[in-house]
């Protein structure tokens, strides 16, 4: 609950932020967490953190952006990662991690869309064999944005039960179980669509995927990790041996599916 309560619910997307410098000992700290406390999606992909503070700004605003703005911020985290299956969700859920913990030091972010990634990397004057997986702009919060908390879909328009489209009783929901699901649906998203639903079993439940024409496939498979982290890091709060998501796909009952919905991934309960 605390974890939800103070750290989940409290992460809003800034889009101003003052001009007050993330320190050293601020950037080491959320360094150490990605090296020694972060919890990846996929083992074995290989991913790098990077910070830039300063003047990066103007070159970095001609290839990502969010609504066709880059959000100038004094500083912005980069992962880049090698390209293998699914290595946009283990990024967008390592990303996501750092966020959280962001929020926990008292500090703002701001998602990214990615429109090059090679010219990300030109932009910063990176030469790694890497890719720019994603980008999130960061620092302190300007008192005078009072952009209005974008609305997030209710628990009960996110999940469903067994099958697609099936109501779902709330009292069979474990007793640790609702934050978790409560932290999806509070999950960022572009453009706060939420283009995903959640199907709730008793051993497990599973992410679907909805069409939505508005995000790109660098931001939907985004979306997915944080969808996934936000629930680990809930369940982990509250559990001692937290689930843990995977892709393989669902063979032992039927999810009704429409042929417009796309299965992501499952997590045993």
């Amino acid at each position: 609950m605390e974890y939800y309560e103070h750290i989940v619910k409290n992460r809003n997307s800034c889009r101003q932020f003052t001009d007050t410098k993330v320190s050293d000992d601020v950037l080491n700290e959320l360094l150490t967490y990605y090296e020694d406390e972060e919890s990846v999606l996929i083992d074995g992909i290989a991913t790098e953190l990077r910070f830039y503070v300063g003047t990066v700004w103007d070159e970095l605003k001609k290839c990502v952006g969010y609504n066709g703005k880059c959000i100038k911020a004094p500083a912005y985290m980069v992962i880049f990662s090698e390209v293998t299956d699914h290595y946009r969700e283990n990024a967008g859920y390592i990303a996501q991690g750092l966020t959280l913990k962001m929020t926990e030091l008292g500090l703002a972010a701001c998602w990214l869309t990615i429109n090059d990634a090679y010219g990300v990397k030109a932009a910063l004057g990176e030469e790694t064999d890497m890719v720019a997986a994603c980008v999130v702009a960061f620092g302190y919060r300007d008192p005078s944005d009072t952009a209005k908390k974008a609305d997030k879909k209710s628990l009960d328009e996110m999940t469903d039960g067994f099958r697609y489209g099936e109501d779902i009783d709330t009292d069979l929901f474990y007793r640790d179980l609702e934050d978790g699901l409560r932290a999806i649906a509070h999950a960022q998203s572009f453009a706060n669509k939420q283009p995903y639903r959640i199907i709730v079993d008793h051993d497990q439940i599973s992410l679907i995927g909805l069409p939505d024409d508005e995000t790109n496939e660098n931001d939907r498979r985004l979306n997915y990790g944080i969808v996934m982290f936000n629930f680990y890091a809930v369940m982990d709060a509250v559990r001692s041996n937290p689930p843990k998501w995977s892709f393989d796909p669902v063979t032992d009952r039927d999810l009704g599916l429409p042929a417009d919905v796309t299965y992501v991934a499952k997590c045993k309960l």
